[in-house]
């Protein structure tokens, strides 16, 4: 009768002592269960938030609200409120770009990133604006605003950094001085310096020549040849030798006058033959209608 009565005692204790634990472990599996639920539609939301994919999003925290024990999450309802925000914008920008209104469109563009820095599709938004911008200024020949345009929207975009910085070379190429330039820049001030310089040695040695001539005439009225007075002999003499200096200059001045007219005709050389440029069997130019490049092929 013992062994009988010991064994319903021990099936007793443990039926109090299991029992518990197993609705326990129960209990723990099934709101793991749910948790996993809610993480997963949360989880989704936020990458497609990220994406700026707003009724996407919205549609996960919607999700996220139907999990049992989940009806008032207070993330999920900020982040569907959010996601509503960020359609109303989407739908203005887009909206105003149809009217062609550039320039409301970038300012709900701007609300759009402050509500969500990470969202690609409003960069990439502003990177297609900035661009085509930048596309119709260069087809106008306006290539510094252009390359200001090119420049605000490689900050918003990293899939067509090698298009917009090729777009801003071309830029550079064209707006940069050609040696050619340059040449013609030098040879005309040669030209000019050195004929001003040959004009100034022949207006010296005139005035030198005039001066003496004045004071030989003062000096030796009779032209004897003979100038007794010290005073108007050393007058004569400074005026001599000054004269005589001027004309020592005379093969400088040759040289002067033959400088400018080499300069002159090379200045008109290059005037007249301006130098060719060189096309290239295919050529890349923006396209006004869109962002990126039209390819032409010349033949």
């Amino acid at each position: 009768m013992r062994k009988p009565l010991h064994l319903f005692i021990l099936a007793l204790l443990l039926s109090f002592v299991l029992v518990p634990s197993v609705r326990a472990l129960g209990r723990t599996s099934v709101a793991v269960t749910i948790d996993d639920e809610y993480d997963r539609y949360k989880k989704r939301g936020d990458a497609l938030f990220k994406e700026g994919k707003y009724q996407e999003a919205r549609r996960q925290y919607q999700n996220c609200l139907e999990v049992p024990g989940f009806e008032n999450d207070p993330y999920a309802k900020e982040q569907i409120q959010e996601c509503t925000t960020g359609i109303a914008l989407r739908q203005q920008a887009d909206d105003a770009m149809r009217q062609g209104k550039g320039a409301d469109a970038v300012k709900v563009l701007d609300q759009l990133l402050n509500l969500n820095p990470d969202d690609l599709i409003t960069k990439g938004q502003f990177a297609d604006y900035y661009e085509r911008e930048g596309n119709q200024l260069f087809n106008q020949k306006r290539y510094a605003a252009a390359r200001e345009s090119y420049t605000k929207a490689l900050n918003y975009t990293t899939t067509r950094q090698e298009t917009l910085r090729l777009q801003i070379r071309t830029i550079d190429n064209v707006t940069r001085p050609s040696r050619h330039i340059g040449i013609k820049v030098v040879t005309g001030l040669v030209a000019v310096g050195a004929g001003a310089y040959a004009a100034l040695l022949r207006s010296d040695y005139q005035s030198k020549m005039s001066t003496l001539a004045q004071v030989s005439q003062t000096t030796d009225p009779t032209g004897s040849g003979v100038i007794a007075n010290p005073d108007s002999y050393r007058q004569y003499n400074d005026a001599y030798n000054a004269a005589q200096a001027a004309q020592e200059k005379n093969g400088l001045f040759k040289a002067c006058l033959g400088v400018a007219a080499v300069a002159t005709v090379a200045e008109l050389y290059l005037l007249l033959h301006k130098p060719k440029q060189r096309v290239s069997a295919i050529q890349w130019k923006p396209s006004s209608q869109s962002w990126g490049l039209a390819i032409s092929h010349t033949f």
